[in-house]
């Protein structure tokens, strides 16, 4: 190995054996070349496989070097690495993130080119199914000259985002402190403040594994003394650190209180420190109050009070702001004290048929970041409660024998302003109550409606319910059905006095309750991701029904047939209007915005207009599927973005002068302006089932602006029943407007004469085929510094050819913006195909393989066997709908070597239930009928008049 290395990357390794190896996976496979960067493992005690996945690992890597040593922790793990470190720079890592393949490289680079001793890029959090970005840093990463008293650092102390000069830590002997928290932000600012020249980066640097809410509270839960102490220490090394600095690069002053009485820089940057630790104390600990134990509440109370005799008027304001619950002046160390200043009461029925469902509901009450709360429970759970270790001084008992008895107990003694009424389905997540307490201050209402939520999908989601609730609500359409579809308390915070100066009881029937509180009160209804229901969302409807509501529910949520004239489809300007967003400024200027107001007052035409971004001049996939089935006048206005003058005012003039628009992707226009009463839109979205998430859920646009494109649709056909709400949730649309008509081209999937129409035509232009098993790769792009013409899977294809059997062909169907070659040469057995589109091929083709492609819904209604290859399953961006791979209707492959396995075996390329549920699921409308649906709708509506 060379000396001169670049890079030594640090990992302290403790019980990782978990994700060590995906860790480890996206450190080797660094594009910097394995000679010029060394990667140190400390082994810290671990007493689980971690030492053995590191001796696989160290095996065929030479640059890895690996060190046992008993348990130290991070600080001591760390200094460990960085005495036996010989790199120029160095690069802190954990062991359960992943580094993206090019970040050591990027980092060496931009602190070569600017010579710089610390490198600040950004980063992003990975959890289960999504990576979500990070904007804390997007100020940071832009500069190429950073001051070292820039104030954005001081929130975020992460080291993984950064490249630290070797040089500059052992000139000055720069260490981890002996201390378990917080050790981060005191090495960094002992390295910061000495340093010369800090830059940005703007690239991703890595992927922060978030743990999903369990573990992460399993994680952060535990709060002692010797951690609050750990932290206060570091800070205040972090504070002295801040201190000498100034009083270095400032020699004028002799005391650091000389520079802080002349210097308001220097007073406001202090007072930046201090108020971040504040808001550490009072937020991550003070919170646990609950959880404390009597001498370190005193403690931890002694050391806010120090804390806040030092901040100036300007940081105790904003700490006020922030923080507007807590008596900042007034806080207390005695658990009867703070419940005198309770706000909040939360009721939770439960009893043992319900026990797991109540724990889990008390669970998130005791995990409220909110102090003054107070939690009442049926007395007959406390042995319970106590067995679970979730007692807390806050919780007190009442005996009941019944919900309605607990509730309408709790309501009589309450002492708090304002009161929730839970239920064992429904848990909160974590700031919920703070927030809905900072509503309450700030407006004048009796009760607060929430959204109820799922996870069905890995990321949080209102309930469709709560969507239906809201539009119902907005319309002052408060009857028996709206109330119904969200017919629980638990998501209702109410004040406590208007319950009881409108003498609203639980003898009511619950559609009274709620209807009595809707008609005599003012209330919010918000979606701020507070309320969650611990179930499918199917099963919402069910959970919450009586027998009042049961009818009305089927009834409303059951296929049914409509017209274009249906009241539910009609267009309503109540609903879209506030979406309107105004023409950007950069195309406001162009000569078609000034034709607008004469479009709009031109006589609207008889005709249906296919109006498509997707190609030039002609239509494809849905679009072109149903266009024959139109009857009367049609036309086609195509034009690909980006748009000149001349398509802009052609897709204008289509859109504000035809009766029935018909479109297939987003048409911006539609945002742009509101058509008129008797013009209908029909959205074929271009993909069938619910793969990644799209619309609002899923954008790369502003979400007002994402919602405002599909504000006017009054029909948006979809593959199948189950995917209605998915759809009406990512479009923000009324539910009734959703409709499960099918997707006109899977029609292609039950024409035998086409399927042979097909094959003949493909088998004419491709005689090898012939008597071959084709096998159809169809890969999604792959979006890489915003390039997506490229596409490079990792795929030795010569290795791949000798592989395939005798019979096999492989066909490379490129996503239509892959348009740069992929295969490197020529094969007899494998070809990269463009002259038909992939649909066609797959018609013909014995197998699908792809990675994170929709097209896997239409191929499952061939019923033939899919597999998919995701070589970077681990970097891809999986915010999808499906639960990935949970869900897929085949095997998942991370390395050729897999792939190749099961294409030579085909006794393993059976289908089983699994495929048959995602067909049922995702495609039930699908059935060769689809055209003749829409088109009657359509043709009929135009011969209305």
């Amino acid at each position: 190995m060379k000396k001169d290395l670049k890079i030594s990357v640090i990992i302290p390794a403790y019980n990782a054996e978990k994700y060590l190896t995906e860790t480890l996976d996206s450190v080797v496979s660094q594009t910097m070349s394995d000679s010029d960067y060394e990667i140190i493992i400390v082994n810290d005690g671990s007493s689980d496989h971690t030492a053995d996945i590191l001796q696989q690992y160290k095996k065929p890597h030479s640059n890895i070097t690996i060190i046992n040593q008993e348990n130290g922790g991070p600080a001591s793990a760390r200094n460990t690495g960085l005495s036996a470190a010989k790199g120029e720079y160095i690069y802190f890592f954990d062991a359960d993130d992943l580094l993206i393949n090019n970040a050591l490289e990027a980092m060496f680079t931009k602190a070569m080119t600017e010579n710089a001793d610390l490198v600040i890029g950004t980063y992003d959090v990975l959890n289960t199914y999504k990576l979500s970005a990070v904007h804390t840093l997007d100020n940071l990463i832009v500069l190429d000259d950073i001051d070292k008293y820039n104030t954005d650092i001081l929130w975020t102390f992460s080291l993984s985002n950064k490249l630290f000069k070797r040089e500059l830590i052992e000139k000055y002997t720069l260490r981890f402190p002996d201390i378990s928290y917080s050790e981060d932000g005191a090495f960094l600012v002992q390295f910061l403040y000495r340093s010369s020249k800090i830059t940005g980066l703007n690239q991703i640097i890595f992927h922060y594994r978030r743990y999903n809410e369990e573990d992460a509270q399993s994680i952060t839960a535990s709060v002692s003394e010797s951690k609050i102490r750990n932290y206060i220490t570091a800070h205040k090394m972090i504070l002295d650190c801040a201190k000498e600095s100034f009083l270095r690069d400032f020699p004028a002053y002799a005391t650091i209180e000389d520079a802080i009485a002349d210097n308001e820089e220097i007073s406001n940057y202090l007072n930046t420190i201090i108020h971040k630790e504040l808001l550490i104390l009072l937020n991550r600990f003070y919170a646990k109050f609950w959880t404390l134990d009597a001498s370190t509440a005193q403690f931890l109370l002694a050391q806010i009070n120090d804390k806040l005799e030092l901040l100036n008027m300007k940081g105790l304001c904003e700490l006020r702001t922030a923080l507007p619950e807590l008596p900042l002046t007034a806080l207390s160390a005695d658990s009867e004290e703070v419940l005198k200043h309770a706000a909040l009461t939360a009721v939770l029925y439960g009893d043992d048929n319900t026990q797991k469902d109540f724990l889990s509901c008390l669970k998130s009450l005791t995990e409220q970041n909110m102090v003054f709360i107070k939690i009442v429970v049926p007395s007959s759970m406390k042995t319970v409660i106590e067995n679970k270790k979730l007692l807390q001084k806050n919780i007190t008992f009442a005996d009941c024998n019944s919900k309605k008895e607990l509730f309408t107990t709790a309501l009589s003694n309450a002492t708090t302003p304002y009161i929730i009424f839970c239920d064992e389905k429904i848990v909160y997540s974590t700031g919920a109550f703070r927030r809905v307490n900072k509503l309450f201050s700030r407006l004048y209402i009796d009760f607060i409606t929430e959204a109820i939520y799922h996870k069905n999908y890995g990321s949080l989601q209102p309930l469709i319910y709560s969507h239906i609730a809201a539009d119902f609500l907005a319309s002052d359409h408060c009857d028996t059905l709206c109330l119904g579809i969200e017919a629980t308390l638990a998501n209702k915070f109410f004040s406590v006095s208007f319950l009881r100066n409108q003498n609203i009881n639980f003898n009511l029937d619950i559609i009274d309750f709620l209807d009595k509180c809707y008609h005599t009160g003012y209330y919010l209804y918000n979606f701020d991701e507070l309320v969650i229901y611990n179930g499918t969302e199917e099963s919402f409807l069910k959970y919450t029904e009586t027998e009042t509501t049961l009818p009305l529910l089927e009834e409303y949520f059951k296929a049914k047939s409509v017209t274009l004239n249906s009241p539910e489809l009609l267009y309503n300007p109540l609903e879209s209007g506030e979406k309107f967003r105004p023409i950007p400024e950069t195309e406001a200027e162009q000569p078609w915005t000034k034709e607008v107001e004469k479009l709009k007052k031109k006589k609207l035409q008889n005709k249906v207009a296919f109006v498509s971004v997707r190609s030039d001049g002609e239509l494809e996939g849905n679009a072109l599927a149903l266009y024959p089935y139109i009857k009367g006048e049609k036309e086609i206005c195509a034009h690909k973005l980006p748009h000149d003058n001349d398509a802009a005012l052609a897709m204008s003039e289509a859109i504000l002068t035809s009766k029935v628009i018909v479109t297939d992707d987003y048409v911006k226009y539609l945002r742009y302006f509101p058509l008129r009463p008797e013009q209908r839109v029909i959205q074929l979205w271009h993909a069938c089932g619910a793969f990644k998430k799209f619309g609002q859920r899923g954008t790369n646009i502003p979400v007002p602006t994402d919602i405002a494109t599909h504000a006017q649709y009054n029909l948006v056909s979809v593959s199948g029943e189950q995917v209605r709400s998915i759809y009406a949730d990512a479009f923000d649309v009324n539910y009734q407007k959703v409709q499960a008509l099918g997707v006109p081209r899977t029609d292609d999937y039950f024409n035998k004469k086409l399927i042979s129409k097909k094959k003949r035509q493909i088998y004419l232009k491709h005689p090898k085929l012939l008597f071959k098993s084709v096998l159809v790769y169809a890969p999604t792009f792959r979006d890489t510094d915003g390039n997506r013409n490229e596409f490079h899977p990792e795929i030795d294809f010569d290795l791949l050819s000798k592989s395939l059997l005798p019979n096999q062909v492989l066909l490379i169907c490129p996503h239509p913006v892959m348009d740069a070659p992929i295969l490197p040469h020529k094969y007899h057995n494998i070809l990269e195909v463009r002259d038909f589109s992939t649909n066609d091929y797959m018609l013909i083709s014995d197998m699908l393989i792809t990675d994170y492609s929709s097209v896997i819904f239409e191929y499952a209604l061939l019923g033939k066997p899919i597999a998919f290859f995701c070589y970077d399953l681990l970097r891809y961006d999986r915010d999808f709908y499906l639960k990935y791979p949970d869900d897929l209707p085949g095997d998942v492959f991370k390395t050729q070597e897999e792939l190749t396995e099961y294409l030579r075996n085909p006794e393993k390329q059976v289908l089983t239930d699994k495929y048959t549920a995602f067909v049922k699921k995702y495609m039930s409308a699908c059935d060769g009928h689809s055209c003749e649906r829409i088109a009657a709708l359509i043709n009929s509506y135009m011969e209305e008049n």
